[in-house]
């Protein structure tokens, strides 16, 4: 029996009788995220291939050792309660259904805390994604609806088992996370399709989930301003119903929203763009992207970027971001949508 349905907002009507939707993986600024990813990723753009490689050696010349990536991380720019009300208002105006809202930075559960001295958040879920190594890879796992009260224990178990990861110690956290299983149970309950993932891969997520007979969830992944492009249809009126539906293995009704239909490339530029924005509303030291960028100095001390650097940093920064500023041009916009699609 189908037990995942696949709809898109501008193309189809959606089921009425599912009156809320759910907006699942959306990070905040309590995300630590790492640029190990820069050394993959600059051999695509020549320019910054150049600047970027002159300067990790000038740091190998000055400090006789190459420049470690991950040392540094960012950490995106909306606040808990900011990036609640952007997936919520998405879900109540564009799609006219109640939200519920499930927010899961990379291990750590504070923005579901954040959340508790809002009224209007009540019923918000604590939630993290967990990072698992395997091997030379690693498994993210969306932990969603965690007993407050063992939440923080559970976090700091979960750090400890990613920092020296074994098989068994693995399996020990999904029991303690999942007690309701028999020893040997099913842990994973379901596939996600990842709002910030081209098109092919998430096929190859649906083919996956044919194969293994599991359910398929939407999780948007949102790091910058862009509300989640995928989210989920329910019944359900709390997540705990939600999760229940899930588990007890009712269908599944995920929605593509407009977004998802630009070009993928152009959507990772804009994020890139809204995390390198000045915020002028912001407190002032999360304003600029300086502010919001951190190092693990070899003293063992965490900097910020702006301790560092005054104004915009490095004038491979300044230039990068001024690059970015062009996409809040409608036409340019229109042509890079062009360009990017074939």
């Amino acid at each position: 029996m189908n037990r995942s349905y696949l709809y898109h907002a501008s193309r189809q009507p959606l089921p009425g009788h599912l009156g809320t939707a759910v907006s699942l993986h959306s990070h905040t600024s309590r995300s630590r995220e790492t640029m190990s990813f820069i050394p993959r990723y600059v051999t695509k753009v020549p320019y910054m291939t150049g600047r970027i490689r002159h300067l990790e050696a000038a740091y190998l010349d000055y400090h006789g050792k190459p420049f470690d990536y991950s040392r540094v991380w960012w950490t995106p720019p909306l606040e808990p309660k900011a990036a609640f009300d952007l997936e919520r208002n998405q879900i109540e105006q564009k799609l006219g259904r109640a939200a519920l809202v499930s927010l899961s930075d990379h291990d750590n559960v504070d923005a579901g805390f954040a959340l508790e001295i809002f009224e209007e958040c009540a019923g918000a879920p604590i939630s993290s994604e967990w990072t698992v190594p395997l091997g030379q890879a690693i498994l993210q796992l969306g932990i969603h609806n965690m007993q407050p009260a063992r939440a923080r224990m559970q976090e700091e178990t979960m750090k400890q088992v990613t920092a020296n990861p074994t098989t068994d110690r693995i399996e020990a956290m999904l029991d303690i996370l999942h007690s309701f299983l028999a020893r040997h149970g099913r842990y994973i309950h379901a596939l996600e399709l990842n709002g910030l993932r081209s098109p092919k891969e998430n096929n190859d997520v649906v083919q996956l989930a044919e194969v293994w007979g599991l359910p398929l969830i939407s999780g948007g992944d949102r790091h910058g301003c862009e509300p989640n492009a995928l989210v989920n249809l329910t019944s359900a009126t709390t997540f705990k119903d939600f999760v229940a539906e899930i588990r007890n293995g009712a269908p599944t009704h995920t929605v593509y929203m407009e977004q998802y239909d630009e070009p993928i490339r152009l959507r990772v530029l804009q994020v890139m763009s809204d995390v390198l924005r000045t915020y002028n509303n912001f407190s002032a030291d999360r304003r600029r992207w300086s502010d919001r960028v951190f190092y693990h100095c070899e003293d063992e001390t965490i900097r910020r970027v702006s301790d560092v650097w005054t104004g915009n940093g490095p004038d491979i920064v300044g230039q990068f971001i001024s690059a970015m500023r062009l996409l809040e041009s409608r036409h340019v916009r229109a042509v890079l949508k062009l360009a990017l699609a074939t």
